[in-house]
């Protein structure tokens, strides 16, 4: 039970609003080209192939994860699918806020990315948990369920 986290959030690839829209507006350009192409047939056949197979790769992104967020009793973890896990514990966070993540629909994913004095971790969904931490470092976490996080985030520190 002491190992179970009180926060898990997983961001997958696949969900992220810019990358799907690229791969729905290039299918689409394809599956258009096949059905109005007629001189050439293998290219035709080619068109059909290709657009499906892109929608077809769409839907497996779509359940493939690319970050997860815990949250236990010291420390808030963010551990990519690969790469180098990122651990801040509680007691460095002086304070935190539920903002947006960015003022775009449309956001490339990033995972430990500095950019602007910011610490930027984001797959999909439009909130993010800003942190700002006692060295003065800050982190905006793209979140789902960010209220439900920095809630809880507050309920540990006033707890310990």
């Amino acid at each position: 039970m002491q190992n179970e986290p009180l926060f898990k959030e997983i961001q997958y690839t696949g969900r992220n609003m810019y990358g799907l829209s690229r791969r729905l507006v290039m299918a689409t350009f394809l599956l258009i080209a096949h059905f109005y192409s007629t001189d050439n047939e293998n290219l035709e056949g080619a068109l059909l192939i290709l657009g499906i197979l892109l929608l077809a790769f769409s839907v497996i992104l779509w359940f493939i994860p690319n970050y997860q967020i815990l949250l236990n009793h010291q420390r808030l973890i963010l551990r990519p699918t690969s790469g180098k896990e990122i651990s801040l514990p509680l007691e460095y966070i002086e304070k935190g806020e539920v903002v947006r993540y960015s003022k775009y629909h449309f956001n490339n994913i990033v995972f430990n990315v500095q950019d602007n004095g910011e610490y930027k971790f984001y797959a999909e969904g439009s909130k993010a948990l800003l942190l700002n931490l006692k060295a003065g470092n800050i982190f905006r976490i793209g979140c789902k369920n960010a209220d439900e996080l920095l809630l809880k985030i507050e309920e540990i520190k006033k707890a310990s």
